[in-house]
């Protein structure tokens, strides 16, 4: 009994040996992979003036999703109003948002009414749009002072800069100042890009090209203060959808969820629900 005990036990050593080996081999890589992930500087990457209505926000969203970076989106009332629907998108992705006022004005030349109502109206502009209550806000051309930081912040905002100005506004600033500008980055700095009013499909291009060969270099994180979560809802689901998508919803109830869940949802019982309401009530289902 004894010698066959031993001869079981002698290749089961063998194929241990090996395994432990592997599993401390593996601990320490994994180790490795974690400590050159800390050990990488983090960059806040902010987007002003959008969203926009060209298809550059799209595009930002997709170069952003590519290489697993997020960032903060500083919105105007009135392209929020113009372009509602990629609210949620931008916050579906993991991204932060700010406000940045309705009309883009100088805040402190402005009455205290007027400040308000700047601040007000984008806000209510945005929660319509199905985003969330507003905690950031960045004032245009980086001009505030006391008064209009107080303001803002009993409207429970508080005011974000920047550290890097890529002035990709100028027309007259070539593609590789604006390179260079993001080549300076460096550990927690925020760099000031935009994504409207006008067309910014420049800075789309300078900004891809440079995450192709940098952002293996850094960790993007949205602004902590800015980060919101989406309050995710069946119709906010569904209003990501392409139209054709939205006419009649074709999957299981299982190929649908596994579907939100790849989309970085995150699903709660509630939303489970109303989605099994919803499709129970397409025809043919």
């Amino acid at each position: 009994m004894f010698r066959a005990h031993q001869q079981v036990e002698a290749p089961l050593r063998k194929l241990a040996l090996p395994a432990l080996l592997c599993a401390m081999l593996c601990t320490v890589a994994q180790a490795g992979t974690e400590q050159q992930s800390i050990n990488k500087p983090t960059v806040y990457l902010t987007f002003d003036d959008g969203p926009s209505a060209d298809g550059v926000t799209e595009r930002l969203l997709d170069v952003l999703a590519r290489y697993d970076a997020t960032a903060t989106f500083f919105v105007t009332g009135a392209r929020v109003r113009a372009n509602p629907e990629k609210i949620v998108r931008i916050l579906a992705a993991g991204h932060g948002l700010g406000n940045h006022t309705h009309s883009h004005g100088n805040l402190t030349l402005l009455g205290d009414q007027q400040v308000q109502n700047e601040l007000s109206i984008t806000n209510v502009y945005v929660r319509a749009a199905g985003g969330p209550r507003l905690s950031c806000f960045r004032p245009p051309f980086g001009s505030t002072d006391g008064r209009v930081d107080g303001i803002a912040q009993r409207m429970g905002m508080r005011s974000v800069g920047w550290t890097i100005d890529t002035r990709d506004w100028d027309p007259y600033i070539d593609k590789n100042h604006l390179a260079t500008q993001l080549q300076d980055s460096r550990d927690k700095s925020v760099v000031l890009m935009h994504d409207g009013p006008k067309s910014r499909w420049r800075t789309l291009q300078v900004f891809s090209m440079w995450m192709e060969d940098n952002a293996h270099l850094y960790q993007f994180e949205a602004l902590p203060e800015c980060t919101q979560p989406l309050p995710a809802t069946f119709a906010k689901l569904e209003s990501t959808l392409p139209p054709y998508k939205r006419e009649k919803i074709t999957e299981t109830i299982p190929e649908l969820i596994a579907k939100l869940r790849s989309y970085k949802f995150s699903l709660e019982p509630e939303v489970v629900a109303q989605i099994d309401g919803r499709l129970s009530k397409q025809p043919g289902q």
